[in-house]
């Protein structure tokens, strides 16, 4: 994450304020996910710092205080009815939400295997076969 958010903060500098609007809501969605707390897995102090540093980089030099406001806001709000839409689907369709929690949980074992096999061959140098 550290990589991405220092290329984009470099990204958004190179761009004008028009440019950059173009591309500030997939700039920032990761960010605010970051800085809220959202991103559904630890985030380091250090990580988190970076991202409103960077999310404040962007505000301040790339986009301005008018346009950023504007896609943050929007940011928050999709966040919020898709929050919503998720808890309500609990309630409404229980049998499809644990069908979609499934298969949610089997991408995160498959990742899971993934990383370990590939910290495995780091380790030890060989070529072990990827699922």
């Amino acid at each position: 994450m550290r990589i991405v958010f220092n290329v984009y903060k470099e990204f958004a500098s190179n761009l004008n304020q028009e440019e950059c609007r173009l591309y500030a809501f997939r700039i920032l969605l990761p960010l605010y996910k970051v800085c809220q707390g959202f991103t559904g897995k630890a985030i380091t102090d250090e990580l988190e710092q970076l991202a409103e540093e960077v999310r404040d980089s962007i505000r301040d030099r790339s986009l301005g205080v008018q346009i950023f406001v504007k896609v943050y806001s929007e940011i928050k709000k999709r966040l919020e009815v898709k929050r919503r839409e998720e808890k309500e689907m609990a309630v409404v369709n229980p049998e499809r939400n644990a069908k979609r929690k499934l298969k949610v949980a089997s991408k995160n074992k498959a990742n899971k295997k993934r990383r370990i096999m590939r910290s495995k061959m780091d380790r030890y140098g060989h070529a072990l076969e990827l699922p």
